[in-house]
């Protein structure tokens, strides 16, 4: 399930902050992101069906004051809901309106590093189908840039269903804790994730997120997202995401290959759009077993 996404951790930009408020927490990192859902993601090469899924959702931040940083280390999947197409499930924001099989599980784990900002994300998230929905698990150990650390941990669901041939719709729901040393254990969050995926050829997805990132004394944030998933073969995926994440717009682009039906790796490239491009790479690993 991806919120991405999650189950995933994201840079964020000075100017946000420095618009924090003094003790509020903020819901997520991502990008050294926290991604708020990550989704649990079907396996490249499959088609897309109410039965298989797609993800996770995320790097670097500047000096800020402790404080306020680590305010912000907060949980997520996706997604994503905090984790793909879902290929692309993982550590990609963007999620697909897809579900693993009846009685399958994954396990997905990433790492995030951010290039001039030493910021580090180790992400891992196991989810079961039971029934008609996805459960899973985000957990994500975080470093930021100035040294603080802490932990992210919380629930995921997500549903799914066919609505024609080609379209499928979903709905992806996480909440987030964060636990550090300097703030103990607070709640930071709920995501709430649509997920449409439009499957245009065989070979060939595209993916439509729209949600609300719902944080505790703050505003909400919009949540959306727009991927294109190409499997030339059984093999190998790749997938280009644009996706807005607490008011910040990102882009990333991806491959992924499948050593068996089972087993896949990704590797990714991504960055802010802007000036501050603050650019940081993501690699993981994805397991589906049966219970």
């Amino acid at each position: 399930m991806n919120h991405r996404h999650h189950a995933a951790v994201q840079p964020v930009s000075d100017s946000l902050l420095t618009a924090l408020p003094e003790p509020s927490p903020l819901a997520v990192l991502k990008g050294g992101e926290f991604q708020t859902s990550r989704s649990l993601s079907r396996l490249p090469g499959a088609t897309i069906t109410g039965d298989t899924t797609g993800e996770a959702s995320r790097h670097s931040i500047s000096a800020v004051r402790p404080a306020r940083l680590a305010l912000m280390a907060g949980a997520l999947l996706l997604a994503g809901i905090h984790s793909a197409s879902q290929a692309a499930g993982g550590h990609f924001a963007v999620d697909d309106a897809a579900l693993l099989d009846p009685g399958q599980c994954q396990v997905e784990a990433w790492q995030e590093r951010g290039d001039a900002h030493r910021f580090r994300i180790d992400h891992v998230g196991p989810g079961c189908r039971l029934g008609a929905l996805e459960w899973g698990l985000n957990l994500d150990r975080y470093r930021l840039s100035e040294g603080s650390r802490g932990t992210a941990f919380g629930p995921q669901l997500k549903w799914a269903m066919p609505v024609s041939e080609s379209f499928s719709l979903g709905l992806s729901a996480a909440s987030y804790w964060d636990r550090s040393r300097t703030h103990g254990t607070h709640f930071a969050g709920t995501s709430l994730v649509v997920p449409l995926t439009w499957q245009a050829l065989s070979s060939v997805a595209v993916h439509v997120n729209l949600g609300q990132d719902l944080h505790p004394g703050e505003s909400n944030t919009a949540r959306r997202g727009l991927a294109l998933e190409w499997t030339p073969s059984a093999q190998w995926s790749t997938q280009i995401e644009r996706f807005d994440d607490n008011g910040e717009r990102r882009l990333r682009a991806g491959l992924r290959y499948s050593l068996t039906p089972a087993l896949s790796f990704d590797l990714s490239r991504a960055r802010h759009l802007g000036s501050d491009s603050r650019p940081w790479w993501a690699a993981g690993v994805n397991w589906a077993f049966d219970r």
